[in-house]
């Protein structure tokens, strides 16, 4: 197994991958958050549009979802900690 790819919950993650983020926000800070998450995905060479998901039954929760290539783990640990760090963000899948 080379260096980029690794095993997880018993599978072998190879890259490049697509994968879709599902990012949990707070509804009252949606607009802020989209724009930040907007930002942050450019920073990383990621020009997917960010578009909404669902939203929770009370309507405190929206989610938001990011279609990105990731190139490689690093790539992927660096967006993902990026993304989670956005004010508002509650949950990254």
């Amino acid at each position: 197994m080379s260096s980029a790819n690794k095993k997880i919950n018993g599978q072998e993650l190879k890259f490049p991958v697509d994968w879709e983020y599902r990012i949990i926000v707070e509804a009252d800070k949606l607009e802020a958050a989209r724009a930040a998450i907007g930002q942050c995905l450019r920073k990383h060479g990621v020009s997917a549009a960010v578009h909404e998901g669902l939203r929770s039954e009370g309507g405190r929760y929206r989610t938001l979802k990011a279609p990105v290539v990731l190139t490689g783990r690093e790539m992927m640990n660096a967006l993902s900690a990026a993304l989670a760090a956005v004010d508002g963000v509650k949950f990254l899948l």
